[in-house]
């Protein structure tokens, strides 16, 4: 009986060991599927909420959390072999730039070798570009470095011309954003701040470009210093490591033979088609807002809510000069939403704003509050989270911005629109009856009386006393020490990291990481990003897509033009709103040589 079952327990061995065998062969026999190439595209500017198509031209690019994403993920796929950069005419705001640009370094450390070909490249491009491993010119291109810069336009000359003044009210001496009205150059606290916001753009540009090239940082000065470099000279001095045309460039990354590796573009968008009954209701969801999805699921969730543009109070689409910026209603519903909702354990406010309403920032930051008593808030900044930008944002439990992010200017602004000059030159007169003792304070052609003055800075002084009273209780500081670092001033994400107004450096991954950590809620956790987009054709109808039909309309025009358009336009009908506003300064913008 011992000896039945003991060869019985040899013969399954055997068969055991036959199976094994055989599935080993299996394996060896199967061929080793090829990897790819993942090519990450970057053209335009890169929004940060997910795109939707217009009603012009092609969809809007992969916003920046899904390239990012992109990367990440590439970066531990197996099917990756490497990736491609397409710069194409990137348009990357700065704070967005470093957080690319960690993606990107982050790829590296993966092992895998990622590639970008310039045609050409300014500053911007080539400091994305330069966090690959390998970086290729064209032969005709060139290589334009340059320091960070600012312009600063001001259009008190022009309004003085046509008869249009403005009285300016201010609290802070760093809160210059009607500066470009009422002089004709920057004030001398205005070009303190800036000169400090450039020496600290400049040392990060520096850094990152030594880096992620190898460099000594006196060289990478030296080369800024030197600005222009030809295709033979980018090699020389080590800012290339190839010269050549695109097509050459695709055919040494990919390889050759067998072992070619196809080229995948993971960032591109599906082509919308028009045509028909379906592309009639693509569109019109597209321009109305898609109909309410059902209520999701009940996994915990954390919500990623987009606070982007110039600050306004009232609803979505009531204004044509909003241009695409954000409304107290519309951010007040979307807090609401995440906080009463029981699966979302903890809110990520993502803030790229320069401010706007006092009035409806404070809307928005009594929401943060009351959320903040059930959740974990943590606000994310992207490239401007400054005045009603940082007035929201200040209450957070944790607050991350990237060193090149503009933040601060912690002050309110005021200012009465003289149109008295421009009458007289058409002819115009006005004649004003009032009643009550101060019906009088500004006449028909805007002219304010001393007592009107009086008394609007009296409300403006109580709107400022209220901004630093809630930062210093937000930031659990001394009023007195915010009241130093306030009076508008402006200051980048890495002065702010020391002065105590940001708590930690980075991007939008870093704050979500912070999120489930205070939250206890794992990775696994569902994303709920809000607001949602307006089902109702009605109620969306006033403003359909303004802010995206005015941008197309001003595509074509100069830069400096469209600059001053929306900055007057804005500005004009914020004022005819609003007395009193919470912007940074208007009047300046940093910019490459891109």
């Amino acid at each position: 009986m011992n000896t039945f079952l003991r060869g019985k327990r040899i013969f399954l061995l055997a068969i055991l060991a036959m199976a094994i065998s055989a599935g080993n062969l299996a394996a060896e026999d199967k061929p080793t599927p090829l990897k790819h190439l993942l090519k990450v595209s970057i053209k335009g500017s890169v929004p940060e909420q997910g795109g939707s198509m217009s009603l012009f031209g092609p969809a809007v690019g992969a916003s920046l959390r899904e390239l990012c994403d992109s990367i990440q993920k590439a970066a531990s796929d197996e099917k990756v072999g490497g990736l491609v950069l397409d710069l194409g005419s990137a348009a990357v705001g700065t704070a967005q730039g470093q957080e690319l640009r960690r993606a990107l370094i982050g790829f590296r450390k993966s092992g895998k070798k990622s590639y970008c070909h310039l045609a050409t490249g300014g500053t911007g491009s080539y400091l994305l570009a330069s966090a690959c491993s390998e970086v290729s010119l064209h032969p005709a291109g060139g290589l334009e470095l340059t320091g960070p810069g600012a312009q600063f336009m001001h259009f008190h000359g022009l309004l003085k011309k046509v008869g249009v003044t403005f009285q300016e009210l201010r609290m802070g001496r760093y809160k210059s954003a009607l500066e470009s009205y009422t002089r004709d150059e920057p004030s001398e606290p205005v070009l303190e701040e800036m000169h400090a916001i450039l020496d600290d753009l400049y040392e990060d540009q520096v850094s990152a470009l030594a880096e992620n090239r190898g460099l000594k940082p006196l060289v990478v000065r030296g080369h800024i210093d030197q600005r222009m470099f030809s295709p033979a000279d980018a090699k020389k001095a080590g800012l290339v490591d190839h010269v050549e045309f695109e097509d050459e460039f695709l055919a040494r990354v990919r390889g050759e033979g067998d072992q070619a590796m196809k080229v995948v573009d993971s960032t591109k968008k599906k082509e919308v088609k028009l045509e028909g009954l379906t592309g009639l209701m693509t569109l019109f969801n597209e321009l109305f807002g898609s109909p309410k999805k059902k209520a999701g699921s009940k996994k915990e969730k954390i919500a990623l809510i987009y606070a982007l543009g110039a600050i306004s109070t009232g609803a979505e689409g009531q204004s044509l000069l909003s241009f695409g910026g954000m409304t107290s209603e519309t951010m007040v519903k979307a807090i609401r939403k995440a906080r009463e909702d029981k699966t979302v354990k903890a809110v990520v406010l993502r803030v790229d704003s320069p401010g706007g309403s006092a009035l409806a920032s404070d809307f928005i930051w009594r929401e943060i509050v009351l959320t903040r008593k059930v959740k974990p808030v943590v606000v994310s900044m992207g490239n401007v989270a400054a005045s009603g930008g940082y007035y929201i944002a200040c209450p957070a439990n944790w607050i991350v911005a990237e060193s090149g992010t503009i933040t601060g200017s912690i002050g309110v602004i005021g200012a009465i629109t003289s149109m008295k000059g421009l009458y007289d030159k058409a002819g115009l007169k006005v004649t004003t009856i009032t009643r009550g003792k101060r019906g009088d304070l500004i006449d028909g052609y805007g002219k304010i009386s001393p007592e009107g003055r009086k008394l609007i800075m009296k409300e403006m002084q109580r709107i400022y006393d209220d901004f630093l009273s809630h930062v210093a209780k937000g930031r659990k500081l001394p009023k007195k020490a915010v009241a130093s670092i306030a009076e508008g001033r402006v200051w980048t994400g890495k002065q702010a990291h020391k002065l105590g107004l940001v708590d930690e450096l980075g991007g939008l991954d870093t704050a979500l990481a912070k999120a489930r950590e205070l939250s206890k809620t794992p990775e696994t956790a569902e994303l709920m990003i809000l607001p949602e987009s307006s089902g109702g054709m009605f109620d969306f109808l006033p403003g359909i897509r303004a802010g995206a039909l005015l941008e197309h309309a001003l595509q074509d025009l100069p830069l400096e033009a469209r600059q001053a358009l929306r900055s007057v336009s804005w500005i004009s009908s914020a004022l005819g709103r609003e007395r009193v506003l919470a912007v940074m300064p208007w009047s300046f913008r940093i910019r490459w040589a891109d």
